[in-house]
């Protein structure tokens, strides 16, 4: 691993264990108190949530509302970018998967032995991309934006979420995101929509635009960002009691310990 490497591990290395450190603390206080709100067990006895799981049009400003809901909700956050860091480094992705009891080992194997085939290509990488969203989702309290942590994981434990914009304020966000012309964001914008839209069908067999697959779709060419973190929060209590009430102050200042 170069040291360009490292350095971008560091802040996802100090989220994982930020994460591990929340969960036990959550579970904790579960032990003396009701169960948590939003906390889905299944027919296993695997505790699941609660999550909030986006999936996303490129450019419709996925990466905002996720920083957002997770400071409404004191919630950690993890995008497609540090999922795939955790699934890819296998030193990091050790650490987190250590972090739970062999029941949810267990369960991951009855249910993804028959799902991730040799066909589907890098087996390996799939097979670590899925114990991350079981890991993370177990622990709960997360926000997890794409990689198809919505199909790893069982619906009843979260709030999928699935983000979309009319094209040309799409490439209007990420050519001034990234510093590109319109026609390089437009080719950009293609590029990755197929290419997440590829993956989604060959893993999972699953439409990533169907909105049978998502609790709510949100335009964010119609709302705000502001208006779309609203409206999820409200979901959430909805669908799984969970209110935007933030981590206390003092379960922070142990986390940051």
């Amino acid at each position: 691993m170069n040291n360009e490497r490292v350095n971008v591990m560091i802040p996802t290395l100090k989220l994982i264990e930020r994460q591990i450190a929340m969960s036990e603390i959550m579970n904790r206080l579960n032990e003396k108190v009701a169960p948590q709100p939003g906390r889905y067990v299944n027919a296993n006895g695997i505790a699941f949530g609660p999550c909030v799981l986006i999936s996303r049009e490129c450019g419709s400003g996925s990466s905002l509302l996720a920083q957002k809901i997770g400071e409404e909700l004191g919630w950690n956050v993890f995008d497609s970018k540090m999922v795939d860091e955790i699934a890819k480094a296998a030193h990091v992705h050790q650490r987190l998967v250590k972090s739970v009891d062999e029941r949810v080992h267990s369960y991951w194997e009855q249910t993804w032995r028959e799902y991730l085939l040799d066909e589907l290509g890098d087996r390996q990488y799939l097979r670590h991309l899925g114990e991350v969203a079981m890991t993370l989702g177990h622990q709960g309290h997360v926000v997890i934006v794409g990689r198809g942590a919505q199909y790893f994981l069982p619906r009843p434990c979260a709030l999928t979420v699935r983000l979309v914009a009319p094209i040309e304020s799409r490439i209007k966000r990420i050519a001034e995101l990234e510093s590109l012309t319109p026609n390089e964001a437009r080719y950009k914008i293609i590029q990755v929509d197929a290419k997440r839209a590829a993956f989604v069908w060959k893993v999972f067999k699953k439409d990533i635009g169907s909105p049978l697959n998502q609790d709510i779709v949100l335009n964010t060419g119609d709302i705000s960002i502001e208006s779309a973190v609203k409206i999820v929060l409200v979901a959430l209590q909805e669908k799984l009691g969970v209110c935007a009430c933030k981590v206390p102050d003092y379960l922070h200042e142990r986390l940051a310990a």
